[in-house]
């Protein structure tokens, strides 16, 4: 009878301690991951203030799930931004273990940006491209994304088709075009990634200011043990927030002038 107990005892003592250790490294937190095909917000001479989207948008619940998907025919905001067909699409998988996974694209096919500055830009509009896309991963690893530029120009001037992170295109220090943007936070717990495959920034005294973001991809893991767990840092560093290393900058060869 005795050892029959101390048996029971020994057993009760192990589940215990099973129930108190949490699962290792579980995603149990996607919310936060999502995806837009365009946002426009600027001010330019001659078109007066122009404001759209985020949109098509889609954004992942907590849980996970999906694909959720969504899609627009096409952009039509004269002088600013023209575009075909835009994609968005998102989804959270085998939430509960490690290998617990968001993944987000965005794609937006024959975009004209900003031809109301083409008599500024060598004739020109600042942007015309064949195809922009985004896409992204988190786990409990980490995050990384890309950017896919089809048939991309800036101003005139043609730009790789797998721009490295951060890639910069400054025109006269006036407009900065950022491809392949990617900003990344890694977290003792939590890891999260934002990749805008065009972001442009226009600070045009008196001709165009504002902001426009093409095909924006969002992706976040968060649970127990991801990256380490609380107060661990994730690859690269002691965690915290900030952007992928920057490639070299690059200047547009049209000039100015007016």
């Amino acid at each position: 009878m005795k050892g029959r107990a101390a048996l029971v005892l020994i057993a009760m003592f192990c589940a215990a301690i099973a129930l108190a250790v949490p699962a290792s490294a579980d995603v149990t937190d996607v919310s936060g991951s999502g995806a837009f095909g365009e946002s426009v917000n600027v001010t330019v001479l001659g078109t007066g203030s122009v404001n759209s989207g985020p949109m098509p948008s889609v954004t992942l619940p907590s849980g996970g799930g999906g694909p959720v998907t969504d899609s627009l025919a096409n952009v039509n905001l004269p002088g600013v931004l023209t575009t075909g067909l835009l994609n968005v699409s998102t989804q959270g998988t085998n939430l509960g273990s490690h290998s617990g996974t968001s993944t987000s694209s965005a794609q937006v096919a024959g975009a004209t940006l900003l031809s109301a500055l083409a008599p500024s830009l060598g004739g020109s509009p600042l942007l015309t491209a064949d195809v922009i896309s985004s896409q992204c991963t988190s786990n409990g690893d980490g995050s990384s994304g890309s950017s896919t530029l089809v048939g991309v120009s800036v101003a005139g001037s043609p730009v790789a088709v797998n721009p490295a992170p951060n890639t910069t295109i400054d025109v006269l220090g006036a407009i900065t075009v950022t491809l392949n943007e990617q900003i990344v936070s890694n977290t003792g717990g939590e890891t999260s990634i934002t990749v805008n495959a065009v972001h442009v920034r226009l600070n045009l005294d008196g001709i165009a200011t504002g902001d426009v973001i093409l095909s924006q991809s969002r992706c976040r893991a968060a649970g127990p043990d991801v990256l380490g767990g609380p107060g661990a840092g994730g690859p690269g560093g002691a965690g915290g927030a900030g952007t992928a290393a920057p490639a070299t900058p690059v200047s547009a060869s049209p000039n100015l002038t007016g």
